[in-house]
């Protein structure tokens, strides 16, 4: 495994979470990246296994030309894809690793795109979110045959995995809204967030895995026996009234953060999806509810190696911990009781004690 600060995988794992925070783009990362490996072309993309479509949302070093045209036929006839499949999410691999050489030089894709259109001789990848028939992935082609170097190459992609899969889980309420619901929800299960459809008078039309282990493990939400979603606070249950009314087409999301009995922190997320209007007058609003732990994800070795090497008081590593997990500021003031100055005087003192100057550098030296 490649460790930060080799071939330049400590500069791309902060362009990661600077991209995640606004700091930089998408974009900045995927020109570093590309620039990794000889004539580099590298390209964030989904595909859909159950129907030939693809969708490549950012690239570096291919045209429109390349792009439409992979779009348009070679994403379906591409050898690698199908082949990808088998190879565990998370982990880097190099394109000869699941389609042989002498197989691929065979191919379509290769002989007229691949080679023709691209200039390149393989491709080094690695899937990032996976559901049933569709994957999200990073790769990058290149021109390189020099098989230890495509092998390196494949093992930096292994350790920034974790990494993308938390930047996209950070920036998941967002995304979620560009996905038909079935895919949305598979997406949400992936990184471990809980997905509640409910439609008027507070009907569950629909839940992914996640929001049933939830629930069954005392989340602070209820389901009546005739499938009614009942929220803790008076706030949050008021919202979900607004947000389900057929004529409230307008309402803004809400967000909130509450307790179960046992103490354990929740945010809850309520999100009205957007649908044709003749759908709605058929079938009624559909309300988002998204439940997550607002809890760290770090582990306790982790914990202990910021008290230990860091000195952080244990304030400050709830701080820090917070922010692993994705709560925002004001977010993390409302779980711990205290104001919003008060947990920016703690973040300027962790930042002085970790020598790092924005939450972006600080997630990225966390999540190692």
């Amino acid at each position: 495994m490649l460790q930060p600060g080799h071939s330049g995988t400590e500069e791309l794992t902060d362009l990661i979470y600077g991209a995640a925070f606004g700091e930089c783009s998408w974009q900045d990362f995927l020109d570093r990246l590309a620039n990794t490996l000889p004539n580099g072309r590298s390209a964030l993309h989904y595909h859909d296994l159950a129907t030939p479509r693809s969708y490549v949302p950012s690239v570096s070093g291919f045209d429109a030309k390349d792009i439409e045209q992979f779009n348009q036929h070679f994403a379906a006839v591409n050898p690698w894809i199908p082949k990808a499949m088998l190879v565990p999410a998370g982990q880097g691999i190099c394109g000869e690793q699941i389609v042989a050489r002498g197989e691929l030089i065979k191919s379509e894709f290769y002989n007229d795109w691949l080679k023709r259109q691209t200039g390149c001789e393989t491709s080094v990848g690695v899937t990032i979110i996976r559901s049933a028939t569709r994957t999200f992935m990073l790769s990058t082609c290149t021109s390189s045959t020099d098989a230890d170097l495509n092998q390196r190459a494949a093992e930096q992609y292994t350790y920034l995995a974790p990494h993308l899969k938390r930047a996209f889980d950070l920036l998941r309420k967002r995304d979620m809204m560009a996905s038909g619901h079935g895919e949305g929800r598979d997406l949400l299960d992936s990184v471990g967030v809980g997905v509640i459809y409910v439609t008027e008078n507070l009907r569950i039309r629909s839940m992914n895995e996640s929001a049933e282990r939830m629930i069954s493990n005392n989340a602070p939400l209820r389901i009546s026996p005739g499938g009614r979603v009942t929220l803790p606070s008076a706030g949050s249950a008021a919202a979900l009234e607004l947000l389900s009314l057929r004529v409230n087409t307008h309402a803004e999301p809400h967000v909130s953060l509450v307790r179960a009995t046992d103490g354990a922190a929740y945010r809850i997320t309520l999100v009205r999806l957007r649908s044709d209007i003749f759908v709605e007058l058929l079938s009624g609003p559909t309300v988002a509810v998204l439940i997550e732990p607002a809890t760290s994800l770090l582990p306790a070795e982790r914990r202990e190696h910021l008290r230990d090497i860091h000195g952080l008081t244990p304030a400050e590593v709830r701080i820090a911990s917070g922010l692993a997990a994705g709560l925002s500021l004001r977010e993390m003031a409302q779980a711990n009781g205290v104001s919003y100055e008060t947990i920016r005087t703690q973040l300027k003192s962790i930042y002085t004690k970790t020598e790092v100057n924005s939450q972006a550098a600080l997630v990225s030296l966390l999540m190692r």
